[in-house]
């Protein structure tokens, strides 16, 4: 027998833990082999007839529906064997196992390895050793699918299989992961799609690229480090050979060792002559030969029961509930788990149906499921509602059963997946309300990845370009959605809000419903753990508020074309500053348009009239009972003080409060008075002079007609005589 094996066997831990001597005594028997992507090793209740140490590449354990439709219990690299239901007793597989990453590894027929663990030793510690750790990794996958959310789950899958495949990028589709986890399609490409925008990974055409392993395990869930610390325990120091060499059954290994014994003994015996002393000789070795043999069994018996009481133990202490039922539904076995989670003693198992613990509606359809098992044999999965016990509410169990070799029995494992089905529940409820609140704005609203890719959009977004739901536009760009001139206007935005950080508020014109429309876009840089990882946006129909602003505009327009237009002098007060002069205001005033145009208005005011003014201003804008008029003088080009009577309005004038002031001047009129003033005290002076009786008649008529018409006064006091 050849000491050594094709390729170096330290690859695979199971092997790499063997003594020399034990690896010897296998080399012969080690087949290496090649393992394709997609090999399927052993189907659904498949005779093993090889066990596999992997030294690369990935093996995948799944369960596999009665349509077809697969879960993936758990992956076997460098650091086990496929093939463990051998080690654990049975010589059936007991789920489908199919390599998923192509890698290299020694296969060792199953009778050649039945014949080592019954040997005992440390074959069968190692193998024992990885089958704690597996069920550990199915136990902690089950744990992982009812209380996490899918991103949790997805980087923890990615983590786990680098590890066993060592380096950074995994061959595998979002639709490969999605089936392995249990997961839809769309949630394990929303979840890439955020690992991607947070520059975590790369995933192109099946391959996934892992950039930063510290940031995926810190996306990932507290699963991965209990599993991650239990597999770095189980890595076994190499292990001493043992004291007593073991062979493989046959005559001449037996002979060989019965004859040393007998060598070692012979002493002790008497020498008979001739063909006596022959035929004692091969007494004396067959005797001894029957003895080693016994010890053999005895030792292979004791090793045997320990194993069983292990392996009962795992049983029971197992996460999950296992039974045995007959035809009739009756438990004919189960382990601590199961009499927990139906609430029974364990010595009641043997008088109770299983149904009895099921609800009404579950009761048709497991009776169903336990028919169709023990008619086909193949495996059946359903889900089942068990009634509450004082010790726990109603539950839902996952039930996953297949018949024995026989078909006379049914063997089921019931998982508790309450927690999952409410954690989905509660989630389907946060997206349901999540894409509600979008779907709800009046605006659309989008999120992008740094290559402008949609990661999500609420559905008046995706109407707007044709599309019935929001998940078709999930993964496209803006070229699949609108002319290419747009599109790479769109991107060119993206891209300056990415580079500069700050945000940007446009309004740009947009065809929506076969017309052009005015929308107001907004668009945010999204920022990730410091990183600017894509944009988030939204954008809102303003055609109608432009309609209104552009009739404000034309509406304003006409009114200080109207206000132009006026003879009579107007200007508008804004803030204290002179807003707008009418043609007729700067005519009067003397001003240039460039001269007065918002300048301050209280500084052409004369000094004692500028309280006046301060009150008025101050009293409109609050609401305040304020004069329609009020008299003041103001300040003309040429220096000259203009007496005028401003007649005051307060409107809205670019959208705040002014002061619009009518002018009339009172230059002409406050002469005239002046002049009727002088005129009077003329006239009471004459009155009380001694020529009273000679002028009184004449200079009484005179002051009456004054009176009645002071436009005539001046020619009056003209034609007066002067009186000495």
């Amino acid at each position: 027998m050849a000491s050594t094996i094709p390729d170096s066997p330290s690859e695979n831990r199971i092997l790499a833990g063997l003594a020399p001597a034990d690896l010897a005594r296998l080399s012969d028997d080690l087949e290496p082999v090649t393992l394709a992507p997609g090999t399927r090793l052993y189907g659904l209740g498949d005779v093993i007839e090889h066990v596999y140490f992997p030294l690369s590449g990935l093996v995948s354990l799944a369960c596999v529906t009665a349509v077809g439709q697969e879960a993936e219990l758990a992956v076997t690299g460098r650091e086990g064997l496929v093939g463990i239901c051998l080690v654990l007793g049975g010589d059936r597989a007991t789920y489908q196992v199919s390599v998923c990453d192509a890698g290299e590894a020694y296969r060792l027929k199953a009778d050649v390895m039945a014949w080592e663990l019954g040997q005992g030793g440390p074959l069968l510690g190692l193998c024992l050793r990885y089958a704690r750790l597996l069920m550990q990794q199915m136990a902690q996958a089950a744990l992982c699918c009812r209380h996490h959310s899918p991103q949790q789950q997805v980087s923890r899958w990615l983590l786990s299989h680098l590890d066993r495949l060592g380096g950074s990028t995994i061959a595998r589709t979002q639709a490969g992961i999605a089936e392995a986890l249990g997961l839809r399609r769309a949630e394990v490409n929303a979840c890439l799609g955020q690992l991607h925008a947070g520059g975590i990974l790369l995933s192109r055409r099946g391959r996934i690229t892992v950039t930063d392993r510290d940031a995926l395990a810190a996306r990932a869930c507290d699963c991965y480090a209990p599993l991650r610390q239990e597999e770095d325990r189980q890595a076994p120091p190499r292990a001493e050979p043992r004291a007593a060499a073991a062979a493989r059954p046959g005559g001449k290994s037996l002979r060989q060792r019965a004859e040393a014994r007998w060598q070692r003994d012979r002493s002790l015996l008497a020498n008979p002559p001739g063909d006596a002393a022959r035929l004692v000789h091969e007494l004396q070795v067959h005797q001894i030969e029957l003895e080693m043999h016994n010890e053999e069994l005895q030792r292979a018996r004791d090793e045997a029961e320990a194993l069983r009481r292990r392996c009962a133990d795992i049983h029971d202490f197992s996460p999950v509930g296992y039974f045995t039922l007959d035809a009739r539904g009756t438990i004919l076995d189960l382990n601590l788990a199961g009499a927990i989670l139906l609430g029974i003693k364990r010595s009641e198992a043997s008088r109770r149906r299983f149904v009895a613990a099921l609800a009404p509606s579950s009761l048709a359809p497991f009776e169903h499921l336990l028919a169709a098992v023990l008619a086909s044999g193949a495996k059946q999965v359903g889900e089942f509602t068990l009634l509450p016990t004082h010790a726990r509410p109603e539950t839902v169990v996952r039930v996953e059963a297949v018949a024995d070799e026989t078909g006379g029995e049914c063997r089921l494992v019931a998982i508790d997946v309450t927690p999952a089905r409410r954690a989905e529940e509660a989630l389907r409820q946060r997206e349901q309300y999540q894409r509600a609140l979008l779907d709800n704005f009046p605006f659309m609203v989008w999120l992008k990845d740094e290559d402008s890719r949609f990661l999500a959009v609420n559905t008046p977004l995706a109407r707007n370009f044709g599309y019935a739901t929001a998940d078709e536009l999930i993964g496209r760009t803006d070229f699949d959605i609108t002319t290419r001139e747009m599109a790479e206007a769109y991107r060119a935005d993206d891209r300056a809000v990415l580079l500069s950080g700050e945000q940007k508020l446009v309004e740009e014109l947009i065809e929506a419903d076969g017309s052009p429309h005015w929308f107001e876009t907004y668009k945010s840089p999204l920022v990730i753990d410091g990183r600017r990882v894509g944009t988030v946006g939204f954008a809102r129909d303003v055609s109608h508020r432009h309609f209104i602003q552009a009739a404000l505009e034309d509406a304003e327009r006409r009114h200080r074309r109207f206000i132009d237009q006026l003879s009579l002098p107007v200007a508008v007060v804004q803030d204290g500053a002179l807003r707008h002069v009418n043609a007729a205001a700067l005519e009067l005033l003397g001003y240039a348009p460039q001269a007065c145009l918002e300048q301050p208005f209280l500084p052409r005011v004369h000094e004692a009239d500028r309280p006046r003014v301060q009150t008025l201003c101050a009293q409109a804008p609050d609401g305040e009972a304020a004069p329609r008029h009020c008299d003041l003088r103001v300040v003309a080009e040429d220096g000259r003080w203009v007496d005028c009577r401003v007649h005051v309005s307060f409107v809205d004038w670019g959208g705040r409060p002014a002061a619009l002031g009518i002018l009339e001047d009172l230059t002409q009129a406050r002469r005239l008075q002046a002049e009727l003033h002088a005129l009077a005290a003329s006239v009471a002076r004459a009155e009380a002079s001694p020529c009273r009786a000679e002028v009184g008649g004449r200079g009484a008529e005179e002051a009456g007609a004054a009176t009645a018409d002071p436009a005539a006064a001046p020619a009056a006091i003209a034609t007066k005589p002067r009186l000495s």
